[in-house]
Order: C-alpha cells, then structure tokens, then sequence
C-alpha cells in the first residue's frame, strides 16, 4: 500500500477490537496416503486442543513433487497462542500419523554415476 494512501485516508486496526487469528497449518502427506483419513485426524486433533477456538476447514491446498499438502485451519485467541497450536498441531500430528501408517513424504534424488568411455 502506497503512503500516499495511508497517509490520506483513515485506518483501523481490527485487532484492537478482536485480536483472534487464524493459525493455518500445513502438513504433506504421500500421494498413497488416504487424503481423507489425514484430514480427520488433523480435525480431530484440533478439535480436541484446549486451545483452538475453531475448526474451520482441513483442505487440500497443495500437490507438490513428494507430498498432497493439506492445510488445517483453525481459529485461536491470539498470534502467541497460534504459534502454540501450530507446533503442537506438527507433533501431535507426526506421532499420530506414525501410529496410523499416514506417510509424511520427504524429497529424494537419485544420483546416477556414469563411468565416460576414452
């Protein structure tokens, strides 16, 4: 936004009157995973954190090189507590996904070595 325009216009910080913020939690998961599995345990799993106000929706966002990116997506009391949930979101969600055979793919490369003919 231009300062022209900020400085010509008035500007209200929302966040004075409600400092809510929604934390947006991506996790990958394997092409062969079972997409809505996934997204029922991220559900479940911020459903039941003491402190997500509210679940809001669980897309997928992403099909990368290695990984379908779902992105949970909750609604907390404020940026700190966001941050809180996000990190327990990644660890609840790493050791239930083990215990469930969700894979959460990571990149690899195969380096091919050819020995040149003289």
């Amino acid at each position: 936004m231009p300062n022209s325009a900020m400085a010509s216009q008035v500007t209200i910080n929302l966040t004075t009157k409600d400092p809510r913020i929604m934390a947006v939690v991506p996790i990958g998961i394997g092409y062969n995973a079972d997409i809505n599995r996934a997204r029922q345990i991220l559900v479940e799993l911020a459903k039941t954190h003491p402190r997500v106000e509210e679940v809001v929706d669980c897309p997928v966002t992403q099909l990368g090189n290695s990984n379908v990116v779902l992105s949970l997506r909750v609604w907390c009391e404020d940026s700190m507590t966001a941050l809180k949930v996000q990190y327990d979101i990644y660890e609840q969600a790493k050791e239930r996904f083990d215990r469930e055979g969700i894979e959460i793919p990571f990149p690899y490369t195969n380096v091919v070595l050819k020995k040149e003919d003289k």
